[in-house]
């Protein structure tokens, strides 16, 4: 079979939008999840110490959309400021770590992003998450990891959950040059989807969350029939 053949029947939508410790493979549930109403935890995907996993949700969470996001560096203190704002949103946000180099080079560091969303989807009920409701949402290296996860089946099935991710988008940089984040033609418009720019001056990283935040709650929180793909920004 082609590649093509391979991918075209999961490339299903192709939208542009305009915007920008508990460590083991072997944690039980309720281990894992703590007192009644946890916000926060970590858990491991894989034997590497890198493989690892910081959670989010909120107080209470039941079959809420789960949201993966794949940074392109090890993830810091700013990552985890947004992943909270998106948790508290309505989401069970998994915020993934990947293996460092040189044992990160390609496809490694894609098929990192696939362990870890095949260890979300396991857990889906313990989470409080829908396993039929998963996306993913990367930036840099992780934004290419996350598309790829949606156009080739071959890392989630070796991973163990084929067909686990039903919404995958890269979180990109502007499409002209404005370091001022004040006009829109640097943005432009998706296909259906309205303009994220809103005016004024803003940073890159809350442009890139308010992005985000958009995103996640018209591709993944209210998922169809269909495959969606993204490039933000």
């Amino acid at each position: 079979m082609t590649r093509r053949g391979l991918l075209a029947p999961l490339l299903a939508t192709v939208a542009t939008a305009a915007c920008a410790p508990l460590i083991g493979e072997g944690v039980t549930p309720p281990a894992l999840l703590g007192p009644p109403g946890w916000r926060s935890a970590r858990a491991a995907y894989g034997a590497d110490p890198r493989q690892s996993l910081r959670l989010y949700r909120p107080a209470r969470a039941e079959r809420l959309p789960i949201l993966i996001l794949l940074s392109d560096r090890a993830p810091d203190a700013a990552d985890a400021r947004s992943a909270r704002d998106l948790a508290e949103r309505g989401f069970v946000v998994v915020m993934a770590d990947r293996r460092a180099a040189p044992d990160s080079a390609y496809p490694a560091y894609i098929a990192d992003a696939a362990a870890a969303v095949a260890w979300a989807a396991r857990r889906a009920d313990d989470l409080g998450g829908d396993a039929g409701r998963i996306g993913v949402l990367g930036q840099g290296e992780g934004g290419r990891a996350a598309l790829m996860l949606a156009l080739d089946r071959r890392y989630l099935a070796a991973a163990g959950a084929p067909g686990a991710v039903r919404a995958a988008a890269a979180l990109g940089a502007p499409q002209r040059p404005d370091a001022t984040f004040t006009d829109p033609s640097a943005y432009g418009e998706g296909l259906g989807v309205a303009p994220i720019w809103r005016g004024g001056r803003a940073t890159w990283r809350g442009r890139s969350l308010s992005c985000a935040r958009r995103w996640a709650e018209t591709s993944v929180a209210r998922l169809g029939p269909r495959l969606e793909i993204g490039q933000l920004g």
